[in-house]
């Protein structure tokens, strides 16, 4: 049989490393296959990909032992270029792959180094553009696009090249759930039309699972598991989830309800496939009134008739106003570009507001420095490696401890700042890689460290500006806890994400942002009964809610978005009710 890609006992090794981080791997991929890859944050998903074009080892070096075979080609006997027409490689950071000033010519630089006819190029970067929805960006500027539209942007290149093999590495990463429902509706699109072979490395599993041939499973640079996903997932679940994997939030459902003596005839991995079985034996159950005395809290936050327009003219905020009280979990929603971040720079002065239009703990922050907010708020960036300032993963962690100190770089470091430093990088797994340059890091144990180093000092109140980004469940379940242990020790927690599981599972408060307008600041459950905001800003419900409304015919007094909530306010009423 002819593969499109073929790998046979493949170990790798990076340069000045001593363990090999793929392990005897041999992986095939059928032409037309669709393929989705998963495993914990450093199990080798992102190296297994940078062999299919030959990034490694031609460009990041190492050790390579294997035999690796591409669209009938020796992949390490070629350089990069020759791979350029088999094989398409979107990264998890747009960043790293994108090296022009305009949209235009970012698209079009492919096609053009490889000599393709230049009428052929337009077309080709019109279609690609259509494609990802970015047909009007044409000539906006790389560097004043949103990360997700720069992500977009990154898809459209490697589709302008046209390649037979598509591979996503965390590509959506940065996306809002609109937007990542869109590349996952062209990659549906392009794998139905039989044009391509399609591998993804995705966490937002239950987005795509029901689109997938294979589902591969990576564990310390092995493949453990590999099948169809509803046999994979129907017979490993348990240790999927020992793994801390994101895991089909329908399919989650079903393990927990097993526990209570449910059973389906078939595995669901999906909404529907859940539906099928559950339509008319189950039903909503209109929860008891239970109030609560809302506690007079003390105003953290205040933001009146805040706008601001970028010197190109884009208008980022149009008289956004809220307020935020010490202890709350606000989750900060939207499309990309709605202007979240830009929200965000300005309550933490990294954008200097306008006088008497923000206050922190009753402060006028016009009047405050930059190093002078970051006693109150601690700030975690969207990119991590745009906050990274040393060589070393210990002194990353520390390092607002010691500028605190005065110590300068060289001068001894007391015992315990490194004692705090440890119990730090212990909390995110990243003990053992105290030694490491940040850089050398996988995106995800990126993102943990950016995290910790932000907020060692303690302030008490919190922003992350998409703090689970590449991180598989158990790392971000890891990151949201510490966050809720900082809740409950009432510190005030700022989130910006598009994760709405996460939202669900954590936040109180939601503030929703469109265009620049906030259109939502309420409770967090009660947003998805509102169908209008829901639809407006872009936002893709949880399947547990999706689920819930259709079981109960969208008749809900109170929104179902947690698998435990599910489980209270759902009730089996019997096969008699069919």
């Amino acid at each position: 049989m002819t593969y499109a890609i073929d790998l046979k006992n493949i170990t790798y090794k990076y340069d000045d490393e001593e363990n090999s981080v793929l392990k005897d791997v041999s992986f095939q991929v059928k032409e037309g296959e669709f393929v989705l890859i998963v495993g914990p944050s450093g199990s080798g998903k992102t190296t297994l990909c940078q062999t299919f074009n030959g990034i490694i080892p031609n460009m990041l070096g190492g050790e390579l032992i294997g035999e690796v075979i591409v669209d009938g080609k020796d992949v390490p006997e070629l350089e990069l270029k020759d791979m350029a027409s088999s094989i398409g490689l979107v990264f998890q950071d747009p960043d790293a792959q994108l090296c022009n000033v305009y949209v235009e010519d970012e698209v079009a630089f492919a096609p053009e180094n490889l000599m393709v006819d230049p009428d052929e190029v337009r077309e080709r970067v019109t279609t690609s553009l259509n494609q990802v929805g970015l047909s009007d960006f044409r000539q906006r500027k790389v560097f004043e696009l949103s990360g997700g539209q720069k992500q977009k942007v990154g898809v459209a290149s490697v589709l302008s090249m046209q390649p037979k093999i598509l591979v996503f590495d965390n590509a959506t990463a940065n996306l809002d759930p609109q937007a990542t429902k869109d590349v996952f509706d062209l990659l549906e699109k392009l794998y139905k039309e039989k044009k391509h072979t399609i591998v993804v490395v995705e966490s937002k599993i239950d987005d795509l699972i029901h689109l997938v041939d294979r589902l591969v499973v990576m564990e310390e640079g092995r493949i453990i598991c590999d099948g169809p996903p509803q046999e994979v997932l129907s017979k490993n679940g348990q240790k999927l989830m020992e793994l801390g994997l994101w895991f089909p939030e329908i399919s989650e459902l079903a393990f927990e309800l097993k526990k209570d003596g449910y059973q389906f005839k078939e595995f669901p991995i999906s909404i529907q496939d859940a539906y099928k079985q559950m339509n008319g034996v189950w039903s909503y159950i209109q929860p008891m009134d239970n109030p609560t005395q809302e506690q007079n809290r003390e105003e953290v936050i205040s933001v009146k008739n805040l706008s601001y327009r970028y010197k190109n003219g884009t208008k980022a905020l149009n008289k956004v106003s809220f307020s935020i009280n010490k202890g709350d979990f606000v989750a900060v929603l939207g499309t990309n570009g709605s202007g979240k971040t830009t929200l965000i720079k300005h309550l933490m002065g990294i954008i200097s507001p306008p006088q008497r239009k923000i206050k922190v703990n009753g402060e006028d922050i016009a009047k405050k420095s930059l190093l002078d907010m970051t006693n109150d708020i601690g700030f975690v960036f969207q990119n991590p490696e745009h906050q990274f300032v040393t060589d070393n993963v210990l002194e990353e962690a520390i390092y607002s401890l010691r500028v605190r100190h005065n110590l300068n770089e060289g001068e001894e470091l007391p015992e315990e700042l490194i004692q705090r430093g440890m119990e730090a990088l212990q909390l995110i797994n990243l003990a053992d890689s105290k030694d490491k340059n940040p850089f050398m890091l996988s995106g995800g144990e990126k993102r943990r460290l950016s995290v910790v180093a932000s907020l060692i000092l303690g302030q008490d109140i919190v922003i992350l500006d998409e703090p689970t980004t590449g991180q598989d469940y158990a790392s971000a379940t890891k990151l949201l806890e510490l966050c809720h242990e900082l809740h409950k020790q009432g510190k005030t927690v700022i989130m910006i994400t598009h994760d709405i599981r996460l939202v669900c599972r954590w936040a109180t408060k939601a503030l929703v942002l469109n265009q620049g307008n906030l259109i939502y600041d309420g409770d967090v459950q009660n947003l998805f009964l509102q169908e209008d905001i829901l639809k407006k800003a872009s936002l893709i419900e949880p399947p547990i809610s999706q689920l819930a409304k259709l079981l109960s015919n969208r008749s809900l007094s109170q929104a179902v978005i947690t698998v435990d909530q599910f489980k209270n306010q759902m009730k089996y009423i019997g096969a008699e009710a069919i």
